[in-house]
This record gives C-alpha cells, structure tokens and sequence, in this order.
C-alpha cells in the first residue's frame, strides 16, 4: 500500500472517532514506516528548471535522532513539487566529523542533500535560524522537524497558499490562540488544530507548527528573530510561539493550508526525547507565553484579536 493511500485513510488530527483512533494511528503507522524504508529515490528528485522563486527546505537534527532522520529527507524528497536544496543543519560540537554520520543519511547526499554544520545549538530554532539568515529575495524557506515521514504533497499544498497569499507565512498545521472570556489566554498546549481560523484568509491568530511544514516569503519575520540572546531567554525551546509573535511583531499574518490536517506519522524509535514533553507536560509554554507578552505587547495586540482571516488584517 503506498503512502497516498494511508494519507487518505489518516483519521484528521484532533477528530475523535471512538475505537478507531489509536488503530487507525497504529495501522497507518507501520504501513508508512514500511513504505519509506522501501520506496526509491528517483535519479533527479531536485528541481532542475528555472523557476521564479526558489524553494529551500531546512531541517535540523540531533544525537537522539541522527540515525532516523534519513527518513523524514527521504520523504521530503519524493514530493510532488520538488525543492531545489535540501540542507541539514548540525551543531558542530554534536557531530565534528560529517563524514562519520549514519551511512543512510550520507548516502542522501548523491541525491542532493547538503548537511551543514552551524556554530550554536539554538534548540528548534535551528531549522529556520540558519536558513533565513542566507535566504535571498528569489526564495522561499520552508521547515520540517526530522521525527516525521511526510505525506507527498506536503510541499505542494504550501506552494499553492503562498501563490495566492504571497506575504503570508504559510504552515499546513497550525493551532488558533484561544482566550478566556476575560481575555487571558488559555496554556497553548490547548489550543485547536481543526478550526477555520487562517484558512479562508491570513490571519495573526495562529502559531504555526515550524516542523510540519512552514513556509516562509523573504524577509517576513521582526528583527528580533536572529538575536540569539533573546530568543534563547524567550523561547529556548518554543520555536512555534517564537515565530507566531516574531511574525505579529512584523505585521506579517499566517494562512493554513488547510482546515483537517491529518495526524502525521512519527519515524520509528524517534520519539525517545520531545521538546513538546516539557512544553505540555512541565507547562512551559506558560512561562514563555507571558514573557513574550511582555516583550512584545503591540505583537500580543494583534494575536489575542480574534480574526479567522475572513475579514483581513490591519
């Protein structure tokens, strides 16, 4: 069975369907996991043709990780609308010899795979850190996580938004900030995936899944971005409320490329350490939510303004 089978058959994330959930997870998971390890990477799955906007895709990873993330490149390299770089991004006091890395991952490099070493292990935000900092006006950064097998189109339905919301950031998972009914905001490990919020129009209100897919235009984000002292001191390990109020702060909205995203399939033996554990489980998002506020109250102004993106922004 191939992978946009299993895609189709995915039960959207968040949707509660009794008895069925977890088989549904489970069956589609092995299937997938079964399916990368045997599909062929084509001799040319890099673009080639000259295009108006480049697409760069930028992903990291880490010790815990490195012998799985071939996969998750290896997804990213059999879409149906092809990057024209694939880079990894390591830390060079994790990894100083590039050349003793998983022969899996090595072997990607024929196919066009470039791994970088970078100076500083800035967590999450690694994936975009790097890129952005070297991304020209002709091109478009787009970011994954390195635990997840892709669906093919994954790619595809992020060029589609950008064609028609050019400065938008684009994401194709994305949660709607929600407030208490005395404007608080609730902890965002709480808030909703499936809603319309960023679907029919930009909208501020959402806080993007920097590794499911995220698509940013050249020159999108607030200064403040690429300061390594404040983002580390803000959101070490929060790169998704990071950019939501980074790209608030610049007046740049965020569009879902659609409303049911479908749970995606974790890689085999990759989930042994999360940043979302500390994040949910140990409330940090808490902590990062209410300095960020604080920081960056104009940026707050705009996000805690309920807008579904129907009416545009101001």
């Amino acid at each position: 069975m191939n992978r946009r089978v299993t895609e189709f058959l995915k039960i959207p994330e968040k949707m509660r369907v009794p008895f069925l959930n977890r088989i549904n997870y489970q069956l589609t998971s092995i299937l997938e996991n079964l399916s990368i390890k045997r599909e062929k990477i084509p001799s040319n799955p890099m673009n080639d043709k000259e295009r108006e906007e480049r697409v760069i895709v930028s992903l990291t990873s880490m010790t815990h990780r490195i012998n799985c993330v071939h996969l998750a490149i290896k997804s990213l390299m059999l879409q149906t609308y092809k990057p024209d770089r694939i880079v990894l991004w390591l830390v060079k006091d994790e990894f100083p010899n590039l050349n003793e890395l998983p022969k899996e991952l090595l072997e990607l490099q024929k196919y066009g795979l470039e791994i970088i070493h970078c100076s500083k292990n800035l967590y999450g935000h690694k994936k975009y850190f790097y890129a952005l900092k070297e991304q020209k006006p002709n091109e478009v950064v787009i970011t994954y996580d390195d635990d997840i097998i892709y669906p093919v189109n994954s790619i595809e339905l992020l060029m589609k938004a950008h064609t028609k919301y050019k400065s938008a950031i684009v994401c194709n998972r994305a949660q709607a900030c929600e407030l208490n009914k005395d404007g608080s905001y609730i902890n965002p490990g709480n808030w909703k995936i499936i809603n319309d919020v960023g679907v029919k129009g930009p909208s501020y209100n959402l806080c993007p899944s920097t590794g499911g897919g995220c698509l940013y235009p050249y020159d999108v984000l607030y200064k403040d971005y690429n300061d390594e002292e404040l983002l580390m001191r803000l959101a070490d390990k929060s790169d998704d409320l990071w950019i939501m109020f980074m790209a608030a702060a610049n007046g740049t909205p965020i569009v879902k490329s659609r409303k049911y995203h479908r749970t995606f399939t974790a890689i085999e033996g990759s989930q042994i350490y999360s940043l979302a554990i500390g994040n949910i489980v140990e409330n940090g998002y808490d902590a990062v939510m209410k300095g960020l506020i604080e920081a960056y109250p104009e940026a707050w102004k705009k996000i805690s303004t309920v807008n579904d993106g129907t009416k545009g922004n101001k």
